[in-house]
């Protein structure tokens, strides 16, 4: 009986082992596809440089849900909850307009900056556009186009190399126009039959007075009287005092948004592209070919004129010095000195040398010594 009873008690220890052992590997597995689980779902977004992630359910993009920058917990990643990747630093980049020409037929290069960043509540068009390489790309496109409709044009834009060089302010609207489009504060209709640039020109403290472009001097002359007869008619139509502070306002801001792009501080959003435009502005325009060799050659002869005129204003300075106390030599004196000093005329002493034999010089000694 006593043996049974062991055997009966062994066998009871043996099945409650078991048992523990089955919830212990229960309990791992639980553990292990658990920790999985979490691991599988924690992803993080960098923050250098800068990121943040588009939503997406199911595969399908969320519109107007962006997750941050940092640790985040999205389950069975990306199948269920996830997100796409985009990188929102600021992307700076140039465009070359190579051989752009002017009315003159002259090419130059004319390099354009610009700096955009994504908009964070429209990762979804900018991804749409293709991100940096295609926002890029469409920007490209639309500038190159307008630069060079703007510098061929003979009713807007320079009439030679030399405008081009003095049409910034002009060329950088005519950009934002093309660019940011119905983004931009309108011109209203009644004020369109003057070009934008005018307007700038016109209400830019202080006004110009001079130094007008060709298709500027049409409407500069007689002190900016055709502006003037055309602001008339408007301040004449009906609320024409309300239309006047409104051509004023639009004006300013849109002076503000130039000046704040060239500056590199613009807050222009494209919500088509998904970004933010926050610099446009012109380098240093490089007129090229047989001009450019022209203008340089020009340029080099001005200069040595100039130095020109520099030396001989210094050449009368020293020779009135010298024809006053104490000097007192006369012109020609004082020139002379002046020429000297400047390496013009060189003052040469002579010194002969006579070679004699011996006999002719003893007989010259004894001469000397009987004169002593």
């Amino acid at each position: 009986m006593g043996e049974l009873f062991a055997q009966s008690l062994n066998k009871k220890q043996q099945k409650r082992l078991a048992a523990r052992k089955g919830k212990n590997m229960i309990s791992i597995i639980i553990v292990v596809v658990l920790g999985a689980f979490v691991l599988q779902g924690l992803k993080r977004i960098p923050a250098s440089p800068p990121h943040k992630g588009q939503a997406t359910f199911l595969g399908k993009r969320t519109p107007g849900k962006v997750y941050e920058e940092g640790w985040g917990f999205f389950p069975f990643f990306p199948y269920l909850i996830g997100f796409i990747l985009v990188k929102v630093e600021r992307i700076t980049f140039e465009i070359l307009s190579e051989k752009t020409r002017t009315p003159d037929l002259a090419e130059s290069q004319i390099p354009i900056s610009l700096t955009f960043r994504p908009l964070s509540e429209k990762l979804i068009e900018y991804i749409d556009s293709g991100q940096e390489a295609g926002v890029r790309k469409q920007l490209e496109g639309a500038v190159r186009e307008r630069i060079r409709e703007w510098c061929m044009g003979t009713q807007e834009g320079p009439m030679d190399w030399k405008e081009l060089n003095q049409s910034q302010l002009e060329a950088v609207s005519v950009l934002v126009r093309k660019i940011a489009g119905e983004t931009l504060t309108p011109i209203k209709e009644y004020a369109q039959s003057v070009p934008t640039w005018i307007w700038l020109r016109y209400f830019s403290q202080p006004q110009p007075t001079k130094n007008f472009l060709v298709n500027e001097e049409d409407w500069a002359k007689d002190n900016w009287q055709k502006v003037r007869e055309i602001l008339k008619q408007i301040e004449n139509s009906e609320n024409g005092a309300q239309k006047i502070e409104e051509l004023k306002t639009a004006v300013k801001e849109r002076r503000a948004n130039i000046e704040a792009l060239r500056n590199g501080n613009g807050q222009i959003n494209l919500p088509d592209l998904g970004i933010r435009l926050e610099r446009l502005n012109l380098g240093d325009i490089n007129v090229i070919g047989k001009v450019a060799e022209k203008a340089e050659e020009k340029a080099k002869e001005e200069q040595e004129r100039q130095a020109e005129e520099l030396e001989l204003k210094f050449v009368r300075e020293r020779i009135a010095e010298f024809m006053l106390p104490p000097f007192n030599y006369d012109k020609d004196k004082a020139l002379e000195i002046v020429q000297t000093e400047r390496g013009k005329v060189s003052r040469a002493i002579k010194d002969n040398r006579i070679t004699t034999d011996t006999t002719t010089a003893e007989m010259i000694a004894a001469i000397l010594g009987r004169k002593s």
